[in-house]
């Protein structure tokens, strides 16, 4: 029987190397594993890694890293963007329609005072001659026609003060052709005429019915204005024209002025009452 040495077992494989010094002398070096993972058959000996493994786990010295990729830009929301913009162009429009308006009103102030006096217009049936004229402060006739009533059943009037109220719907009247018929008219002393002139029918057009009273009655033709000086001045009048006509004269002194009727048309209807003439209204302008 041969004697066996305490390194072999009795199958011929070497015994396992003890816990002790020997082969574990430099286990320190490398750092002792704990994870069974990192043992074999449950050694709890140190696993050395192979100098290639090393080398391609951790890149040496000499081998440039590469940078990591830039993280993408964060994506931008549409709407936000959209709004903003929407915000930038009315604030930029608001400011310039400020600007703008501002501008017109410094520039066009002036303009729209000067409009406004030229469209300052009588209301109504008003003449615009009436605001440049010089009113008289009485008016006195030999001749007016009694009341009598419109369409409607309403009165109308024939007072010679209604030859200045302004309002082209009522007139001073005198039946017959009127010829030789004449009306005084008074002003403040001191006053200066330049310029005369009447509306030579009735222009009225009655509310209720709507019928032309200028052409029913007689139209005046010619009149004589004379001054208190006693220059006259004699005015032909156009049948047919409902508007105020006027003579340019040399200014005059205005305290007492008449007018005379000295011609005019036939009644333009056969109906009762139409036989008469009348003034709807007169003008008298200064220099």
């Amino acid at each position: 029987m041969s004697h066996m040495s305490g390194s072999e077992s009795p199958d011929g494989e070497p015994a396992p190397a003890s816990s002790g010094a020997g082969a574990d002398d430099f286990a320190w070096l490398y750092g002792q594993g704990a994870s069974a993972s990192a043992v074999s058959g449950g050694d709890p000996r140190t696993t050395v890694l192979p100098l290639d493994q090393l080398h391609s786990s951790f890149p040496s010295s000499d081998q440039p890293i590469a940078p990591s990729p830039p993280s993408p830009p964060r994506g931008r929301n549409p709407l936000v963007i959209m709004i903003v913009i929407l915000l930038c162009v009315t604030a930029g429009a608001v400011g310039g329609m400020a600007f703008l308006l501002q501008h017109d009103w410094r520039v066009a102030a002036p303009r729209s005072q000067e409009s406004g006096a030229k469209k300052a217009a009588p209301s109504g049936d008003r003449p615009a001659e009436q605001e440049a004229s010089v009113m008289p402060s009485q008016a006195q006739v030999a001749c007016q026609a009694s009341q009598t009533t419109d369409d409607g059943g309403h009165p109308v009037y024939y007072v010679p003060q209604q030859m200045y109220d302004g309002k082209l719907n009522t007139a001073w009247r005198c039946n017959g052709n009127g010829v030789g018929q004449a009306v005084s008219f008074d002003f403040p002393a001191g006053t200066t005429i330049a310029e005369v002139g009447l509306v030579n029918g009735y222009a009225k057009i009655d509310p209720v019915s709507g019928a032309k009273r200028y052409g029913e009655y007689r139209r005046i033709t010619t009149v004589t204005w004379t001054f208190a000086n006693g220059t006259s001045f004699q005015q032909s009048l156009r049948d047919g024209l409902k508007t105020m006509q006027k003579l340019n004269i040399p200014p005059q002194p205005g305290d007492h002025v008449r007018l005379t009727i000295e011609a005019s048309t036939e009644p333009g209807s056969a109906a009762r009452g139409r036989d008469a003439v009348l003034i709807s209204e007169v003008y008298f302008g200064h220099p």
